[in-house]
């Protein structure tokens, strides 16, 4: 057996994912590892990060088997989940009877790694249209529409932690595939309203320092780099998410540490905060590979009956984090 470096662990994790795909592109979306037994669910939301995750392995693994199983999962989402909203140029996932903001970022983000492997023009076209729609939901500075029901147009109360960085960082993978300054302008836009909020500070949200990184390597603006540290501070001294014994919390604080890492940091390389990130990274994906199996597939974990489960969410964070620690 190849030893578990952190590629291996990607590669692996990654080639699982794709032999959950089937011939219609749909996940077998969870399922009890030890029994087998596949379990009721599904979410497009996850469907979508899940491509995005094993995209972002074979651009280093080049596992043909797991871009063919992307192309399927990327034609299940667009047969099942693109909808037309009220105009024939207004595209987004509609996850049953709802519109979710975060489903048009993550969509859009799997689409432009498509594309970027493929050429594929209609997938850019695709994702453009929901990047566009991301913008449309902007209500004001820092806040979207996080929940739209599609067919009457009303506005749902619900907010989430996550939707605002999954949606900039679709925006943001728009401007450097197109260089369509318009979605730089829209995240530049929200950024100091945000910052002002601390958004994702407290959450210790790992898909806005991935919004902030990308948008440091484009525009290297002070603030980006201000809101990231806090986030990172964050998770770094508050660590309760390990104390949950489970794999997601911890793989996604080591996703968005390793976004951090990869920032221009004030004082180099040996910046102290960069420093004491990689410290705590070490050690978080020291718990995450406690979940991982022979297979690839990663489990939840925790003290429950549900602690052999297994979600193509729990495998996407893992797989990120690990092919990220890889390119250190």
């Amino acid at each position: 057996m190849l030893p578990l470096t952190p590629q291996t662990v990607a590669q692996l994790g990654a080639l699982k994912l794709a032999s959950l795909v089937d011939k219609t592109g749909k996940f077998t979306y969870r399922y009890s590892h030890t029994g087998n037994k596949e379990l009721a669910g599904y979410n497009p939301l996850r469907h979508a990060g899940a491509i995005w995750s094993m995209l972002d392995v074979y651009r280093t693994a080049k596992d043909e088997a797991v871009l063919d199983a992307s192309k399927r999962a990327v034609t299940y989402l667009l047969n099942n989940y693109l909808r037309f909203y009220r105009d024939p140029n207004n595209l987004c996932i509609c996850d049953g009877k709802a519109i979710k903001l975060g489903g048009n970022g993550l969509a859009a983000l799997a689409l432009l790694s498509l594309y970027e492997i493929t050429g594929d023009e209609f997938l850019l076209t695709i994702a453009r249209k929901l990047c566009d729609f991301v913008i449309r939901e902007r209500e004001q500075e820092g806040s979207f529409v996080h929940k739209r029901y599609f067919e009457s147009g009303k506005i749902s109360e619900f907010q989430s932690s996550y939707y605002v960085g999954e949606a900039l960082f679709g925006l943001l993978r728009c401007y450097e595939v197109t260089g369509d300054e318009k979605y730089l302008t829209a995240v530049l836009n929200d950024l100091s309203d945000l910052e002002y909020c601390n958004y994702g500070v407290e959450e210790q949200s790992h898909w806005m320092l991935y919004t902030l990184a990308e948008l440091h390597k484009h525009t290297n603006v002070r603030l980006a780099y201000k809101l990231a540290a806090k986030i990172a501070k964050h998770i770094i001294t508050h660590t309760g998410y390990i104390d949950e014994g489970r794999s997601t919390p911890t793989a996604c604080r080591s996703e968005g540490l390793l976004a951090f890492i990869n920032m221009k940091h004030p004082k180099g390389a040996k910046d102290p905060l960069k420093l004491a990130a990689l410290v705590r990274t070490d050690r978080n994906m020291k718990e995450q590979i406690k979940f991982m199996r022979p297979d690839g597939a990663f489990v939840r974990g925790g003290e429950c009956a549900r602690a052999d489960e297994v979600r193509i969410d729990y495998i996407q964070h893992n797989i990120s984090s690990f092919i990220s620690s890889s390119r250190l």
